[in-house]
């Protein structure tokens, strides 16, 4: 295990390196396009809730993602981190109806106000899929993170659609994983829609 961690914080900084490297415009025009292709997805057309995140500057921009999914009634939730008096970090999804919702929080991301509703895929009845950031992404769907642990906590009790958003160059055709880590199923990039396959 401690291998892998090694691993995954080396693969770290060389990939955020390499992504600070990409023209901002360059990744504005590669998010519409997987803008586009998110929002013609079947599971995005027929999930009553989208999970999303606020990008930093790196990542892909799915804020069109959210204003589509606003424009056709859907509920849209954006993520809020937490540390626990012992220290222990988790994640909850939080509705909001609008980007002005959003304020700087936790590592300077955008996230819902504490008291915002809370999303809790138990009792969700419409369905859900969830767009999912990453530093990379590989063919099996495994993502590299920032390395906090929060997502995969809480996809580790998520039931939802993952889909993994991408820019093309940070797909790779395995990435080193531990065997609790959870799958996307599907990989979004400004090149296509995959399915993810099993290793």
């Amino acid at each position: 295990m401690n291998y892998i961690k090694s691993q995954k914080s080396e693969l770290r900084k060389q990939l955020l390196a390499q992504r600070a490297l990409v023209p901002p415009e360059e990744r504005e025009r590669m998010s519409e396009k997987i803008c586009q292709r998110a929002i013609s997805l079947a599971g995005f057309r027929l999930a009553g809730t989208i999970l999303l995140y606020a990008p930093k500057e790196i990542e892909v921009n799915v804020y069109p993602i959210a204003e589509a999914a606003w424009a056709q009634g859907k509920a849209v939730a954006f993520p809020r981190c937490h540390k626990s008096d012992s220290g222990f970090s988790y994640m909850t999804y939080h509705i909001v109806e609008d980007r002005s919702q959003l304020k700087k929080g936790t590592f300077g991301i955008m996230e819902p106000d504490e008291d915002a509703p809370l999303y809790d895929p138990a009792t969700d009845r419409r369905g859900s899929i969830c767009f999912a950031p990453a530093i990379a992404f590989d063919k099996h769907g495994y993502r590299l993170g920032y390395g906090g642990g929060y997502y995969d906590r809480y996809f580790n009790g998520y039931t939802g659609s993952i889909v993994g958003v991408i820019f093309s160059d940070f797909v790779f055709d395995a990435l080193p994983h531990g065997k609790y880590d959870i799958r996307a199923g599907i990989l979004i990039t400004e090149k296509g829609v995959t399915m993810t396959v099993e290793d």
